[in-house]
C-alpha cells in the first residue's frame, strides 16, 4: 500500500469543486484535513506543516487572508477561495512569500497549479535530504516546448 502524506488542509464550508480536487489527489497520494474555522485551522497549524491550504474568504470567525503570515513563516501556499458564480482562487503566499493581488485562478486551471506547489515541495525536501519525502507518483503536468538547436552556419 501507498503511502498517503497529509499535505493539504482545507477550511470553511466544503465545495463540491474543493471536494473533487481533493478526491483526485488523494488517488496520488496526498492526502488532506479539513477545519471548518479559522480557530481550528490554527490549531492544526502548531501541529502540522502543511504544503498547500485552501482557505473560504469568509470562515464564521475571521477571514481566509487571515493565516497568510502563518503560511509564509512555514514556508507553505495559501489559496483564498473567493465565491462569485464560480469559486475563484487567489494565491495568497506562494512557497513562504506573500503574492496575494498577483493573479487568480478558474477550476480549468487550479489543479494543475496545486499539482506544482506539491511538486515543488517534493524537490526541496529531495534537495535538503529530509526523511520526510512522503509522495505518490508524478504529477501531471505539460511539458515546456523544446527549444530548437541553433548552430552557426
Amino acid at each position: 500500500m501507498a503511502a498517503v502524506s497529509v499535505q493539504i488542509l482545507t477550511i470553511g464550508k466544503a465545495e463540491p469543486s474543493t471536494d473533487r480536487l481533493i478526491s483526485q489527489l488523494a488517488t496520488r497520494g496526498h492526502g488532506a484535513m479539513h477545519a471548518e474555522t479559522l480557530a481550528e485551522a490554527r490549531s492544526l497549524l502548531q501541529s502540522f506543516r502543511f504544503t498547500v491550504v485552501l482557505a473560504q474568504e469568509a470562515l464564521p470567525d475571521g477571514r481566509g487572508y487571515d493565516l497568510a503570515r502563518t503560511i509564509a513563516r512555514q514556508g507553505g501556499n495559501l489559496f483564498v477561495g473567493v465565491a462569485l458564480s464560480e469559486i475563484l482562487w487567489l494565491p495568497v503566499v506562494e512557497r513562504g512569500a506573500i503574492v496575494f493581488g498577483q493573479r487568480a485562478l478558474n477550476a480549468s486551471v487550479f489543479e494543475n497549479e496545486i499539482e506544482m506547489a506539491l511538486g515543488a515541495v517534493r524537490v526541496e525536501l529531495r534537495r535538503e535530504g529530509s526523511l520526510r519525502l512522503e509522495t505518490a507518483g508524478p504529477s501531471h503536468r505539460v511539458a515546456a516546448p523544446k527549444r530548437r538547436r541553433i548552430e552557426a552556419a
